[in-house]
């Protein structure tokens, strides 16, 4: 999927999904890990903002390349028949308001 051809309007942001990996830190590997929902994902595009009822623009508190943690049943998944990317990638549409964090990157 081309996600510069998506415009996200509002306080709403595109996430692609992180898949679980088959092989655990410790090298165990789980049968069918990675068509589990994580829940997890990074910011690919986000909206204006949202506008109050006095015109006030809000603007969304995520940037691009972000890692985010969502709540679970949350957002719009985008599909398209053959659109999946080589991995198979689930893409999300997401109020800003069901964004739970921003997950840091280890340092």
């Amino acid at each position: 999927m081309d996600a510069s051809k998506i415009v996200i309007k509002g306080a709403r942001v595109l996430v692609k999904e992180q898949k679980l990996s088959q092989t655990t830190d410790s090298g165990i590997i789980i049968q069918g890990r990675e068509k589990e929902h994580t829940n997890q994902g990074v910011v690919l595009a986000v909206g204006e903002g949202a506008i109050l009822e006095n015109g006030t623009l809000v603007p969304v508190n995520v940037k691009v390349g972000d890692k985010v943690m969502y709540t679970a049943f949350s957002g719009s998944p985008i599909t398209k028949a053959g659109d999946e990317d080589e991995e198979g990638a689930r893409y999300l549409i997401l109020n800003e308001r069901d964004i739970l964090c921003i997950i840091l990157p280890d340092d």
